[in-house]
């Protein structure tokens, strides 16, 4: 009979397994004003996912200095949002949501708008 006097730290028969998944964010210009729409191909949601507009880049704090946010289950989930803000370059548009378990709020996806 064998008798282990140290136990190994290196692995013998290490699996690993990945999957990512597109998230997606577009600006778009309708009548004037600055429409977003979202998806992802993921099969689950962001954690207390919001979408949101800044006008001086993007803060550390994602929840700080929105011009508009909105739920990312609103609006048809993503579906089409006029912001209300007028269309123009240089809107910095995210999409946030919490890290895991409960916060603080992280960027997604972030883009800034550019002029027509």
């Amino acid at each position: 009979m064998a008798v282990v006097e140290q136990a190994s730290a290196t692995s013998t028969n290490p699996q690993t397994a990945s999957k990512s998944f597109p998230w997606t964010l577009t600006s778009y210009e309708e009548q004037g004003n600055l429409w977003l729409k979202w998806t992802t191909g993921a099969p689950f949601r962001a954690q207390q996912g919001q979408i949101a507009v800044y006008n001086n880049g993007f803060p550390a704090d994602p929840q700080k200095d929105r011009k508009a946010w909105s739920w990312d289950n609103e609006h048809g989930g993503g579906s089409g949002w006029d912001t209300g803000l007028r269309y123009g370059s240089d809107w910095s548009c995210a999409w946030i949501a919490e890290k895991s378990p409960n916060g603080p709020y992280t960027y997604v996806v972030t883009l800034v708008t550019k002029g027509i």
